[in-house]
């Protein structure tokens, strides 16, 4: 099978950035996937992490899907379900699943616009070998392969191509199928129009120039990977002559807060690179710049600064400081050396009770532990009076806590206008309790009171730039 010039993402295997710091439930990146029974669906890189799926026939609760369910493993981490999960909401492909009580686990029935039927179902492959248990039962680790494939288990082979990625017009090239399972070569599989032998082995010859897109089929077979081969006049660069096009790039941060997608002032930026049309990613860029300094001394870096230098990744961890907003600028860059620039929206890293000069707090608040928190703690006041103060920079300012069911009341402060919050109700952690009025750029004061009638807890303050 071959796609000259347009078809799916072609194979660009980019890893989780180097400088990620080591936890046990951090991100990683894999590569994912979905073969449909008439094409490919979605291929390329995605970085997951665990975290709880709401699916249309699962529900209206989220389930948690992190490896720890039905007990398969003690510590939470990615699973190939959450890949599917976030590689459809980079790439805009919808998916849905029935959820298990006894398995603890989602059943895949739909990707895209392709249903199970009674006799059809979906199957998940992890590393080309058939998963024993559902994909939220299963850790990914750094670089594994995951694949979700229509009418799987009817299916005898695993199909893997492989082949160069550059050629010449009129020369031959040879690529090779194998069955992923056990490595062994897989005859009669069609490549650009051509059987494989016994060997596997199928010679392949262009005379036209250009970007080739081939994967392998066989009926009784799982569609293969795509490989992408730059086909140009002798004597020329490879992916030179024909390749004029430059990638596109999709990116993902928590939110606008930093604590809408996470509990640590350590965010992960990922992004979806896409050549379809073109030789192939090869490497990104990424650099950041200080939007805004909200909080404490101001030391405002607004000139761009590199994170990332031309590497094969689409991911990476960033460290902020509390009140401060930050924007990235991702380079992405083809084989032919053709670039595509974004500039993702800004990403504000709230301020915590840990910022004890930033935001002060007076005695009586107690500090709780929290894992689903902002910096994993919480404040709570318990009484009236307890105060607590933020000077910042900006033009609003949130706060970021949850309700509770026996929630008392907070007077909130801002450049001497005051307003009575009722936090009565039920929230989860790290929600936005209350958004500031528009205010004229500079400084500000916010004072917050507790009034009683009931527990107060803050996760965070927010300075908006």
């Amino acid at each position: 099978m071959t796609d000259r010039i347009k078809g799916a993402a072609p194979v660009a295997l980019l890893v989780l950035a180097a400088c990620a710091p080591a936890a046990s439930a951090a991100p990683v990146g894999v590569h994912l996937r979905v073969e449909g029974a008439g094409g490919t669906i979605f291929e390329g890189p995605v970085t997951t992490d665990g975290h709880a799926i709401t699916t249309a026939s699962g529900g209206p609760n989220a389930h948690p899907c992190d490896g720890t369910n039905n007990g398969a493993h003690p510590t939470p981490g990615p699973t190939p379900t959450t890949a599917l999960d976030d590689g459809a909401r980079l790439a805009g492909f919808g998916w849905d699943g029935t959820w298990s009580d006894s398995f603890q686990d989602f059943l895949v029935t739909r990707v895209a616009q392709e249903s199970a039927t009674m006799s059809q179902f979906w199957g998940l492959v992890v590393n080309h070998r058939f998963a024993e248990t559902g994909g939220c039962q299963i850790r990914v680790q750094q670089g594994h392969e995951v694949l979700f494939a229509f009418d799987a288990f009817s299916k005898s082979h695993v199909l893997r191509l492989s082949g160069p990625g550059a050629a010449t017009t009129g020369a031959p090239v040879a690529v090779r199928v194998v069955d992923g399972q056990d490595g062994s070569p897989i005859a009669g599989a069609i490549v650009n129009g051509t059987p494989t032998g016994s060997d596997g082995i199928a010679s392949l010859s262009f005379g036209t120039a250009g970007i080739y897109r081939l994967k392998a089929e066989r009926p009784d077979s799982i569609r293969s990977n795509a490989i992408s081969v730059c086909v140009d006049p002798p004597e020329a660069d490879p992916c030179s002559s024909s390749d004029r096009s430059a990638p596109t790039v999709q990116w993902r941060l928590p939110g606008r807060l930093a604590s809408e997608g996470g509990r640590s002032r350590t965010i992960l930026l990922s992004w979806q690179a896409d050549d379809a049309t073109g030789s192939g990613v090869a490497y990104s860029s990424v650099d950041v710049r200080e939007l805004a300094d909200g909080a404490g001394p101001s030391q405002l870096a607004p000139e761009w600064r590199g994170l990332v230098d031309r590497a094969p990744v689409n991911a990476v961890h960033f460290r902020g400081e509390a009140g401060d907003a930050y924007q990235f600028r991702i380079t992405a860059a083809d084989r032919a050396a053709n670039r595509a620039t974004v500039e993702t929206d800004p990403v504000v890293i709230p301020v915590d009770d840990r910022s004890r000069r930033l935001w002060r707090l007076s005695r009586g608040w107690k500090r709780v532990r929290a894992e689903s928190a902002w910096g994993r703690t919480v404040v709570r006041a318990s009484r009236a009076g307890l105060r607590g103060r933020l000077r910042f920079r900006g033009t609003r300012v949130a706060l970021i806590g949850r309700r509770l069911p026996r929630g008392g009341r907070l007077r909130v402060t801002l450049d001497g206008r005051s307003r009575v919050l009722r936090m009565r109700g039920r929230t989860a952690h790290r929600s936005v309790l209350w958004t500031s009025r528009q205010l004229p750029a500079g400084g500000h004061s916010l004072a917050l009171r507790s009034l009683g009638a009931g527990t107060v807890e803050l996760d965070a303050v927010a300075p908006l730039p």
